[in-house]
């Protein structure tokens, strides 16, 4: 239950932070994915960020405004439309991880915060070799 609720207040920090970006979580997440996989399509982005396609049209819709990703086809042209990162986007993208990397080294510097933030690094490094295995 400690966890969860430091997991709370990290995340209310980095999303203050991401705000004042122009950001939410979800959108940095988004971002992130985009990086990862270039013209992935709604469907699996929405399945990668597990959220209906329905619940991230908007989302993306705010990611086009702002100029941070671009579409490539199209419905009504034969395929489905596919997502791509702008350089816009991969610029904000960065800035804001290089945010999280702060926010990490301030609140996981020292101490037993620091070999609880380790830990943590060496599970969820654990958690997608062992996820990748299984989807392989």
């Amino acid at each position: 239950m400690t966890l969860i609720l430091h997991a709370r207040s990290v995340e209310a920090v980095v999303e203050s932070r991401l705000k004042e970006q122009g950001l939410s979580l979800r959108r940095f997440g988004l971002l992130g994915h985009l990086r990862a996989t270039p013209g992935i399509s709604f469907s699996d982005l929405a399945r990668r960020a597990g959220i209906k396609v329905q619940s991230l049209q908007p989302i993306v819709q705010t990611l086009l405004d702002l100029g941070y990703v671009h579409t490539i086809g199209g419905v009504g042209q034969g395929r489905a439309a596919v997502l791509e990162l702008t350089s816009t986007g991969s610029d904000a993208l960065d800035r804001a991880t290089e945010m999280v990397s702060e926010v990490d080294g301030e609140l996981f510097a020292d101490g037993e915060w620091k070999d609880l933030g380790d830990a943590l690094v060496r599970l969820a490094t654990t958690f997608q070799r062992d996820r990748r295995k299984t989807t392989d």
